[in-house]
This record gives C-alpha cells, structure tokens and sequence, in this order.
C-alpha cells in the first residue's frame, strides 16, 4: 500500500510537472506585471502565474502551520482546567430518610 502511495505521488509530481512545463511553453510573452507600489521587470505570463500558484501554496503551507501550532499550543492549557466534580441527583420518589 504504502508503494502504491508513492507511485501515485510520483505521477502526480510528474504530471504537474509536465503541465507547467506545456503551460510555459504556450504562454511565452513578456508581460510587465504593475502593483500598486512597484513595477516588475517583463517575465513570462507563465513565469508570473507559476509563482503565484507556489506563492498561494507556500502561504497555505505557513497558515496551517500556524493554524497547527496554536491548537497544539492552547491543548495543555485546556488539560490543566480541573473537571467540575459531577452532581448525581437521587432518583426521584425517593427521600433522605429512605436512602
């Protein structure tokens, strides 16, 4: 099983791979990419839209590793709250001289 997994992500990678790889050959004209604070030297369209897609990813990778490493860190807080002691009631019908 555990071979079949890694099978499976070697053809994932490589399939990736090669679509990236068809993607810039397709989309080869220099664009000037434009932010509001800064103007980027002409690249490839496909150069720009890779890097935002590993961008997007890493920023994925960063917030669920942080998103991780609170609830990792707010557990033991929630282990040292003592447990309320349980309150049985009797049963009904019954009274404190029958008990």
């Amino acid at each position: 099983m555990k071979r079949l997994k890694r099978l499976l992500l070697l053809a994932l990678v490589l399939g990736v791979g090669l679509w990236a790889f068809l993607f810039s050959l397709a989309n080869s004209e220099p664009v000037t990419l434009d932010l509001v604070f800064a103007r980027l030297e002409p690249a490839a369209l496909s150069v720009w839209l890779i890097a935002a897609f590993v961008g997007g990813g890493l920023c994925g990778l960063f917030a669920g590793s942080v998103a991780i490493w609170r609830a990792q860190r707010a557990l033991p807080r929630s282990r040292r709250v003592p447990a309320a002691p349980a309150v049985v009631a009797p049963p009904a019908g019954t009274t404190a001289a029958t008990r």
